[in-house]
């Protein structure tokens, strides 16, 4: 029996230890800023999983990232698998047909919010370097597997965290899977930029009988909108292919103090998506200059821009990288098909992993990320949850296996 046909043999045998690891960390509830319980879940099921140095590490008190390890020859070669533990609100719990954090299974599908984004992934990532570690296979380097909080609201606690201290490390022999879902359909290896940003007006307020006495912050903010669609129509000829086009999006308005009072303020939320060719200060400098613009034909408007922080930037990485190779590979030896790279829309802590440590951190993970993240009975197919743990468990061995 060759080395795959243990790994695939190993994780059929473990199909129902995997589906009992997932269940139990999809019944503990982890909402932002709420993930202790889900991190000693965690912590707990690496162990049991046989990682090494297994480690819950805190920014602030009740706020655990945990890390785990399988030991190869060095520290030159690695394979960091990264994923986060908290999830999405629920919404109203009457609306889901089974409750949300029941873990319920139901013809072959696990019920639940997280199972999808991104509980799913970070089993399967923990599972298979247990198996791997469990086969004896020898490595020329580490096996290193993350959970991390503050991830839905690109908070500071999580990746940023592990960045920022060092527990995640780049160099020429590192690479990295994100175990965010792409339905097993494609390995994303590009993604886009998300900016996000406040466009603040200030006017004059006076009562509403006599307008032209004041300067209504809430029209300067509708002449803005209209701007910025006409902008986000010009971005036509912004594309990628692997990506759709970038886009600028009004998407929040506040403002006024009542409603028979001229509103001297108005806050204007703005999202915009970048592709790989642009940066974030190229972003913001033509936002400026279309609020100039605006100034230049209305010298009553004054408007300030007010990008926030943790803005993920885009990211993309080349289709001949060795880890995208072994990903394919290993895809193939499971499903029987080729995979094809792609892009990935949404945001991922692969932007900050890339970015700051020059990682290549390709895309690929199970559930059907754009019918089911952040709705209602979100569920995974869990014959999809073994298979991408077959999936990760050979990657490890294509990229990091030594010869025997």
């Amino acid at each position: 029996m060759n080395r795959e046909e243990q790994i695939l043999n190993k994780v059929e045998e473990k199909r129902e230890k995997i589906i009992a690891f997932l269940q139990h960390v999809v019944q503990t509830p982890s909402l932002t800023g709420e993930e202790a319980a889900v991190g000693q879940a965690f912590y707990e099921g690496m162990k049991d999983w046989g990682l090494e140095n297994v480690k819950i590490v805190e920014a602030v008190p009740k706020r655990p990232n945990v890390l785990g390890y399988v030991k190869g020859k060095g520290e030159e070669f690695g394979l960091v698998f990264n994923g986060h533990m908290d999830v999405l609100p629920v919404g109203d719990e009457a609306d889901w047909q089974y409750p949300p954090f029941s873990g319920k299974i139901v013809d072959g599908k696990m019920y639940g919010r997280g199972t999808i984004d991104m509980k799913a992934g970070v089993c399967a990532s923990i599972a298979a370097a247990g198996i791997i570690k469990e086969l004896g296979i020898p490595l020329k380097g580490y096996v290193q597997c993350t959970g991390n909080c503050d991830e839905e609201i690109c908070g500071d606690f999580g990746i940023l965290f592990l960045l920022k201290e060092g527990y995640i490390k780049g160099g020429p022999g590192i690479a990295g899977i994100n175990c965010e879902s792409t339905n097993l359909k494609t390995l994303d290896i590009a993604q886009k930029g998300n900016m996000r940003l406040h466009i603040h007006f200030k006017g004059k307020s006076i009562l509403g009988c006599r307008p032209w006495k004041g300067i209504n912050a809430v029209s300067h903010a509708a002449k803005c909108i209209q701007k910025i669609d006409e902008m986000d129509q010009s971005f036509t000829d912004r594309v990628h292919p692997l990506l759709t086009r970038a886009t600028i999006v009004p998407t929040t308005i506040e403002g006024g103090l009542a409603v028979n009072m001229v509103p001297d303020r108005c806050k204007l939320g703005v999202n915009r998506r970048l592709l790989p060719t642009e940066t974030m200060e190229e972003a913001v400098t033509e936002i400026q200059g279309m609020i100039d613009e605006l100034h230049a034909e209305d010298p009553t408007v004054n408007a300030s821009i007010d990008v926030w922080k943790n803005c993920r930037p885009a990211w993309e990485i080349s289709a001949e990288e060795p880890i995208v190779k072994a990903v394919q590979k290993a895809h193939k030896i499971v499903h029987g098909k080729d995979l094809p790279v792609a892009g990935k829309e949404g945001g991922t802590d692969a932007s900050y992993i890339h970015t700051q440590t020059g990682i290549p951190m390709p895309v690929y993970g199970p559930g059907d990320y754009m019918q089911y993240v952040g709705a209602v009975n979100e569920n995974i197919a869990l014959d999809d949850v073994i298979d991408t743990v077959k999936v990760y468990a050979l990657a490890i061995y294509y990229y990091l296996g030594l010869a025997e």
